[in-house]
Parts: structure tokens; C-alpha cells; sequence
């Protein structure tokens, strides 16, 4: 899920004849892809707390990110990518090399620690809210136009955030202060990344491939000082393999097939709001984690400011075109 920028409100489908978007053989594919991104995404909530139980985080990431890099490596050897890796433009080479060091060796670290001291519910709900600083961001930088609404939407979905913390309170002992903090922290991590990222137009397998070599050796050599090889149990490789393969790489590269083959993307990229709320029912169920009626109210509220923030941006920006005489 944290490859996806702003996804774009559905507004397209509608003008479209939904029994003719079904005739169309991509279509079918691009659903059934993110039907299965969906799933995925939708699990990895749970998956990091499971792997959490037999690895650290550190240890959680540098598996995590070997998985992911030799399973990328292999994508770029049979694909002839490796060919077209030396036809890299320096510039774009350098902010990948860069982006390598913020995602995955910070990003995740971060993310897994917050895991690590946080329910399931909360570390989600809180990193959910990165499209919200994303948009703090660009209007502090200037990149986008400020707009009231669209910062009433902001503080919409911040209260929202808010409502999901002190609803902790009513967990057992309630929740780690510092853990939050450290699942907002990967927010801004991510951002950082995104705007780094945001501007290259290379190859994605590729332009995802570099970070994870850089992550793969930095992590390799903090190995050295941090890694436990008694802790390599059965359980430890195969949750760390499903957090490598299906957070982080793989199910990128699906999602990104959908998104090519449909010819709706708004209806696709849709998919990305039922991520939060379907997780809820896996943190349920499989970790048994008592889900907060604060939990459900707060991700509502996040996500409605999400999404009204998007469809005022897109609104803005159609109305900013110049018209055609």
C-alpha cells in the first residue's frame, strides 16, 4: 500500500457502461489483480505482528528486504532489465540511491517498531495518514495551491487520527505515546521518499529494484553488528518472506499491471480505500486483537478526509485547465 500516491476519486466509471467495462478482457484481469493487491495489502497488518513474534524489527527488515530484492533481481534477469539498468540517467540513478536509504532501511525500520510497541489497529490507522501529510507538505512547498476546503478535509482526517490514539486508552494498559509517535514518524519518512521519487520516469521494476539493492547492502553490513542467526526459525523465514514479497515488492508490481491494463484507473485505484477497514476484520480474527468502535470511527473520518481532499485537488485541478474555444 505505500507505493500508491493519491489515488484518483472515481468519477469516470460513471460515464461509462459498466456491462461494456466488463466485456473488456484487461478489464477482468486488472479487477482480478487488484482484487488479489487488495487481499494482500489488506493481511500485511497482521503478517508484520506474526513475524514480530519471532524476529525483531531490524531483523524482521533485513530478511524482509533480502526476500524482496532477490525476488526483484530474478524479475529483472528473465526480463532483460539488467540491460536497460545501464541506460539509467545519472540523475535519476543518484535520487533512487538516495530514496534507497529512506525505503526501505528507515521507513521500515520504523514501521516495524512501531508495530512492535502498538496493536495491530493503531500502528495501521496512524500510517494510514500519510496522504495527509503528503498534502501538508506540498502546499508548504509550494507545489500545490492552498485551498481552505481542502484543509478543512486535512483537519477532518487528523481528528480522525486523534479519535483511533485516545481511543487506546481503553486497551489494557493503553498504548505506547512513543509508539505512536513513531508510526507518525514514518509518515513524513515516506513522504520525503515520495517527492524524491515522484519525478522519475524509468522502468518501475527497476526504479524499485535500486532502492532495495541499496537497502539489501546497507542492512547486510548492519547485519554484522545486529542479527541473530539463532533466531532463524521455520516461522521467522516464511513471515518474513510474506512481508517481503507481498508488502513490499511483488504486489507493487501487481497493482501497477492492473492499473496499466484497465481502462478505467479511477475505479481501480479505488480498491486502496478498503485496504484499512478490511485489515480490521484480519486483525480480528487471526491475531484476535478486540477491535476499538474508536478504531472504526477514526479510519472513517481519515479516509472521508482523504477522499475529500483528492476530489477537491482533482476538482481544482480540471477547473484550472484552459478551456477549449
Amino acid at each position: 500500500m505505500r507505493f500508491l500516491h493519491y489515488a484518483p476519486i472515481l468519477r469516470d466509471f460513471g460515464r461509462n457502461d459498466s456491462s461494456k467495462f466488463m466485456q473488456n478482457k484487461n478489464n477482468k484481469i486488472a479487477l482480478l489483480s487488484a482484487g488479489i493487491v487488495l487481499l494482500l495489502w489488506s493481511s500485511v497488518a497482521t503478517a508484520f505482528k506474526i513475524a514480530l513474534q519471532y524476529l525483531k524489527p531490524f531483523e524482521l527488515l533485513f530478511l524482509s528486504t533480502l526476500f524482496s530484492f532477490f525476488a526483484l533481481s530474478l524479475i529483472m534477469l528473465f526480463s532483460g532489465r539488467f540491460a536497460r539498468f545501464k541506460k539509467v540517467r545519472a540523475k535519476n540513478r543518484n535520487k533512487l540511491l538516495i530514496a534507497g536509504i529512506l525505503n526501505p532501511v528507515i521507513y521500515y525500520l520504523l514501521l516495524f517498531k512501531a508495530y512492535d510497541m502498538l496493536p495491530a489497529q493503531f500502528a495501521q490507522a496512524v500510517n494510514f495518514t500519510w496522504p495527509l501529510v503528503l498534502a501538508v507538505f506540498a502546499m508548504i512547498l509550494k507545489h500545490e495551491k492552498f485551498h481552505v476546503l481542502r484543509l478543512l478535509m486535512l483537519c477532518i482526517s487528523f481528528c480522525g487520527a486523534l479519535v483511533v490514539v485516545l481511543g487506546g486508552n481503553a486497551m489494557p494498559g493503553g498504548i505506547s505515546i512513543i509508539g505512536i509517535l513513531i508510526a507518525f514518524a514514518t509518515t513524513i519518512f515516506w513522504v520525503i521518499y515520495w517527492l524524491i521519487t515522484k519525478t522519475i520516469d524509468e522502468d518501475p521494476v527497476i526504479s524499485l529494484w535500486i532502492p532495495f539493492m541499496v537497502g539489501a547492502v546497507i542492512l547486510s553490513v548492519a547485519a554484522l553488528f545486529f542479527f541473530r542467526p539463532e533466531s532463524l526459525s521455520l516461522s521467522a523465514w516464511l513471515s518474513a518472506g510474506y512481508v517481503g514479497l507481498f508488502e513490499m515488492s511483488l504486489t507493487f508490481l501487481l497493482w501497477l499491471n492492473a492499473l496499466r491494463k484497465t481502462t478505467s484507473t479511477a475505479l481501480i485505484s479505488n480498491f486502496i480505500y478498503a485496504v484499512p477497514f478490511l485489515s480490521l476484520i484480519f486483525i480480528r480474527f487471526i491475531l484476535n486483537e478486540p477491535i476499538q468502535s474508536t478504531t472504526l470511527i477514526g479510519l472513517f473520518m481519515i479516509a472521508a478526509g482523504i477522499v475529500g481532499q483528492v476530489f477537491i485537488h482533482s476538482k481544482n485541478k480540471l477547473s484550472s485547465r484552459p478551456k477549449s474555444r
